[in-house]
């Protein structure tokens, strides 16, 4: 027969203390073990809730652990599993003299699900192993700590040897959880290696994620990852446990097989590799634990490659430039600032720059920069900085801060671009809008001197009563008044014809001392009118060049002239020419008022003058040398211009190409033509301007002409079918039809098909004389009319 055990005088004889909890933790049961541990009788506390049996403590909550135990009971019940609190700070009440007080505990519990028939959990055990003497507790931190072994010293009574073993392993174990899940969950790879063979002991989840979770535990390294063979791994291991000397590597690149498929890949690491120790001191293995820092590395190698495709093109652009840190200090140039400023490196690093910066702009570049940098915004200056040969050019600085993402200032770039030209252009213009001022107030006062005269002249003529002789003389008045306006305005047009290129040049062979003879003649009167004395020095060689007699008469004209007004009365004016074997150099000096430099300098710019006086006795309109110079160069020479200063002369020199051959059909071409007398002309004169027809007609009627005048284009042209003149005179501006359709007109008409026709118009461009050229017009005259080129005309009429 089979005794039945009795379960509940096992429960009560058992060593280990026990609480019975229902599930809804209110104690049904209690062993004598558990009454002893915790000070409590049964009738204190069975049908009681845990945590009214158990109260916390007011004055100290921290030291009943009632959220732990809760929530240990709940998981041993959510989960029909065993749940253990290795270690578990709860303090019991206890009953005094003084009242009820609370003796600090901490406890290893287990709580173990008892089921019902149906599997259900019926009740909770609680299995509280007292450990508090295996730890010091610090009460004021309300933390506890393993006591060392030496002071370890417990009751029989309250635990045995066997509780005390058991609770230590449940604290072990659940370490030892503790830590493995700590190892596991370690962002880093992390690896034990055993013995001289280096056998993978252990391995965390990081470690098997990077080797593509291949099988290692128990294989030495050099089979579990033979792919590492050749890159010196093996090596190192075999070294840091032969020597027990740790090795860190940075960046270690490694070529890994992670997927069997894939081959293998290129990873970069830092690790280290260090020696462990048995309880001896001798190595017994290596620990390794490291980090993939792969993206870090591309990150940088691709910065730096962004860098270095930065400082390429930084040193190819054309201008200085450099970068600098944020506190200031320059560390790169590009190799055109060394060029530029023949300076070193070394000379040039942080803020070496500022010996290079002309002193008067060094204190506000630098304050300029200095507030750049405290405010992190952008520099920029216009700085003179010195050139290896010593020489100060000006220059735009520009430096902008480059930011990270959390936008501070990692580095600065500056560009320093060389506006040396453009400020000496801008002054240029700066100067030539002055004088393009200068000259517009100056030529208002030019044409208003003849206009004066000449509208007193006309007043004068306006009074019915003026006798012959006053006539005389506000005619004479009004023909030199209009003289020199028809100069002034020859002069503008001629200038703007040169310098535009629209002037065609009649080259022929010109002996150059019949150029000097012509000029000098021209510009006698000027000279004896104010009593200079004027020396002319040929060289004694002929000397030729190709070119236009009658523009170069005007250029040395022009520069004789010059010479006799502003020379003072009584000067001394000299023309002096030198023949070399290439060139032919006519000079022109006086002993005149002479030039500052700043003036020789723009000498032969437009519009250009020295200081002019108010009355202005000396005239003229700036252009003059202008076009002296554009002449020459289109003879392909050059003019210069010196003085030693005011009231110390001046000189100029034209040089030009010499005529070394001479042809024969140009010297034909350049002779002058024999002039014959004639017969009188009858020429009609076309003009809806009265008085200009009428005083041509006086004009050509005095020198012995018949002049037919009419007022229109067709009243002309039905006057000229009777009249059948030689010559026609004809304006271009004519209201009813132009001067070309006239001119037309006149050629389909027998009767003056071959008459000579002659544009009189105020319009002299080349176009203008292409047109008329285009209608049949055998000239073109400009008006005012010179009579010397009109009286040409008609005389080679008359030889016809």
């Amino acid at each position: 027969m089979t005794t039945r055990p009795d379960f509940e005088a096992l429960f009560a004889a058992s060593p280990y203390p026990y609480l019975l909890i229902a599930t809804d933790c209110v104690i049904i049961g209690a062993n004598p073990a558990y009454l002893r541990a915790t000070g409590a009788s049964a009738d204190d506390i069975v049908g009681k809730h845990i945590f009214e049996a158990f109260p916390p403590n007011p004055a100290d909550p921290a030291s009943t652990n009632i959220t732990a135990v809760r929530d240990s009971i709940q998981a041993c019940i959510a989960t029909g599993k065993a749940h253990t609190s290795p270690l578990l700070r709860y303090a019991v009440p206890r009953e005094g003299s003084n009242g009820v007080a609370f003796d600090h505990k901490y406890w290893s519990v287990v709580h173990t699900p008892v089921m019902d028939a149906e599997g259900n959990v019926a009740f909770v055990a609680q299995n509280p192993i007292d450990v508090t003497e295996l730890y010091r507790a610090d009460q004021a931190a309300g933390q506890g700590a393993l006591a060392d072994a030496a002071h370890l010293s417990f009751s029989e009574a309250k635990v045995s040897r066997p509780q005390l073993h058991e609770a230590m392993a449940r604290i072990v174990d659940a370490e030892r959880e503790r830590f493995q899940a700590l190892f596991d969950q370690a962002p880093s790879f992390i690896a034990v290696l055993k013995g001289p063979d280096h056998v993978f002991e252990r391995a965390n989840q990081a470690y098997a994620q990077l080797v593509g979770h291949r099988d290692l535990i128990g294989k030495p390294v050099r089979k579990a990852m033979p792919e590492l063979e050749g890159q010196g791994f093996f090596e190192l291991l075999d070294r840091v446990y032969r020597t027990g000397e740790p090795y860190v590597g940075r960046g270690v690149h490694v070529r890994l097989e992670r997927d069997p498929e894939s081959g293998l890949e290129d990873r970069f690491f830092d690790f280290v590799y260090q020696p462990t120790r048995d309880h001896e001191g001798h190595v017994s293995g290596i620990f390794a634990e490291g980090t993939d820092v792969t993206d870090t590395v591309n990150a940088l190698e691709a910065l730096r490659e962004s860098e270095q495709r930065l400082l390429q093109l930084a040193n190819n652009i054309p201008v200085l430039a450099w970068m600098a840190n944020p506190d200031g200090d320059v560390y790169w140039y590009n190799d055109r600032w060394y060029e530029f400023t023949g300076t070193t490196e070394a000379e040039m690093r942080g803020w070496g720059w500022q010996p290079v910066i002309h002193p008067d702009d060094l204190e506000p570049t630098v304050t300029a920069w200095t507030a750049a940098l405290a405010c992190g915004t952008p520099y920029e200056v216009t700085v003179r900085i010195r050139a290896n040969d010593g020489q100060y050019r000006a220059f735009y600085v520009l430096a902008s801060p480059l930011r990270d993402s959390a936008g501070d200032i990692v580095r600065w770039f500056g560009t320093n671009t060389d506006i040396t030209e453009a400020q000496q252009a801008h002054e240029q213009l700066r100067a030539a809008d002055r004088r393009k001022d200068e000259f517009l107030a100056m030529l208002a006062h030019e044409l208003r001197n003849p206009l004066a005269p000449i509208r007193a002249a006309a007043d004068v003529l306006s009074m019915g009563s003026t006798d012959l002789g006053t006539v005389r003389k506000a005619s004479a008045v009004i023909s030199r008044q209009v003289r020199h306006m028809t100069s002034l305005v020859d002069d503008l047009l001629d200038v703007s014809r040169v310098t535009r290129g629209l002037v065609v040049l009649e080259k022929t062979e010109v002996n150059i001392k019949r150029v000097v003879a012509d000029a000098v003649e021209q510009v006698r009167p000027l000279v004896e009118a104010r009593r200079h004395h004027l020396n002319v020095h040929l060289a004694p060689q002929n000397a030729h060049v190709r070119g236009d007699h009658k523009r170069l008469v005007q250029v040395l004209a022009n520069l004789l002239g010059n010479a006799a007004k502003f020379t003072p009365e009584g000067g001394h004016v000299a023309v002096l020419m030198e023949v070399e074997d290439e060139q032919v150099s006519l000079t022109v000096v006086d002993d005149g008022i002479g030039m500052p430099d700043d003036v020789t300098e723009h000498a032969f710019e437009l519009f250009a003058q020295a200081e002019r006086t108010a009355d202005r006795t000396q005239g003229g309109l700036g252009i003059g040398l202008a076009l002296v110079k554009s002449l020459v160069e289109l003879h392909g020479g050059s003019v210069r211009a010196c003085s030693e200063g005011l009231g110390r002369g001046s000189r100029f020199t034209v040089c030009l190409p010499r005529l070394e051959r001479l042809s024969s059909a140009e010297r034909n071409g350049g002779a002058d033509h024999e002039r014959a007398d004639g017969r009188p002309l009858r020429i009609l004169i076309v003009d809806d301007n009265e008085d200009a027809a009428g005083m041509l007609a006086l004009l050509v009627e005095a020198w012995g002409h018949t002049a037919i005048t009419e007022y229109s284009s067709r009243q002309a042209l039905a006057r000229a079918t009777v009249e059948r003149p030689d010559v026609c005179l004809l304006d271009i501006g004519l209201p009813d039809m132009d001067g070309n359709e006239l001119a037309r007109a006149l050629r389909r008409n027998a009767a003056t098909a071959k008459a000579t026709l002659v544009a009189v118009t105020g319009y002299g461009q080349e176009t203008d004389r292409k047109n008329t050229s285009e209608a049949g017009f055998d000239h073109h005259l400009v008006k005012p009319v010179d009579p010397v080129a009109l009286g040409a005309v008609l005389r080679s009429v008359e030889s016809s």
